[in-house]
């Protein structure tokens, strides 16, 4: 699906998902793309977008790019929403643009797809290559999933995790191991939070209220808005 909205854009973006995720058919979804420039003392916003949808395949998506002759650094953060729920793991994407028109990939991650990066080995057996493991930030020795990559594959993959194993809030760490000659690779992304903090109780009473104290007043300040 093509979410272009110029005929000419200086930036497209091809968004990817794995093809085991799968939108919601009910409920309320939504999906949100916002992108600043990043590499400026006050990030200076380029674009907002929001769609009541939910894309389960790939999907392109333009921004305007306003300089010429100067590399700008984009920061990129995507939201997929459904009943307010998150459904990708909370990422932000960087791309540099030195020349225009720029086209990237950006591989979102869903909750229990990582996507996994890792720096190419030089000398490598033909299989089993790499050992990619993904494990507790703070204790390497507890581990959620450990796999092996061959040489070809371990350069870009989604690596699947349960999410019923992963802590709310803790941030976990990707190690990458060429087998051969037991030399580490980096690999992106280097920490990552698999899943948002759990909000309090009283955090959630305090953000219902919040929301019902809200509606009335949008009747007499808002009254064009759209009450959702």
């Amino acid at each position: 699906m093509s979410l272009l909205t110029e005929e000419t854009c200086a930036v497209i973006l091809d968004f990817r998902l794995p093809p085991e995720f799968h939108a919601p058919a009910d409920g309320v979804n939504e999906t949100i793309v916002s992108v600043k420039v990043f590499n400026s003392q006050s990030p200076v916003n380029i674009k907002d977008w929001h769609r009541a949808a939910i894309f389960d395949a790939g999907w392109k998506f333009d921004f305007p790019h306003h300089y010429g002759d100067v590399g700008v650094r984009y920061q990129v953060n995507v939201q997929i929403l459904h009943d307010q729920i998150p459904l990708l793991i909370e990422q932000d994407y960087f791309v540099t643009v030195n020349n225009t028109p720029h086209r990237q990939t950006l591989h979102l991650s869903p909750i229990g797809f990582l996507y996994v990066e890792a720096q190419e080995a030089e000398i490598v057996a033909p299989e089993e290559a790499v050992t990619i493991s993904l494990h507790e930030a703070e204790s390497p020795e507890v581990e959620l999933v450990s796999v092996k990559q061959d040489e070809q594959s371990v350069s870009g993959f989604y690596l699947k995790y349960d999410p019923d194993s992963v802590i709310p809030g803790k941030r976990y760490a990707l190690t990458g191991i060429e087998n051969r000659y037991h030399q580490r690779l980096l690999i992106s992304p280097e920490q990552v939070e698999l899943a948002p903090a759990v909000p309090s109780t009283r955090a959630l009473s305090f953000q219902k209220l919040m929301q019902w104290l809200e509606k009335p007043l949008r009747l007499f300040t808002d009254a064009g808005a759209k009450i959702r």
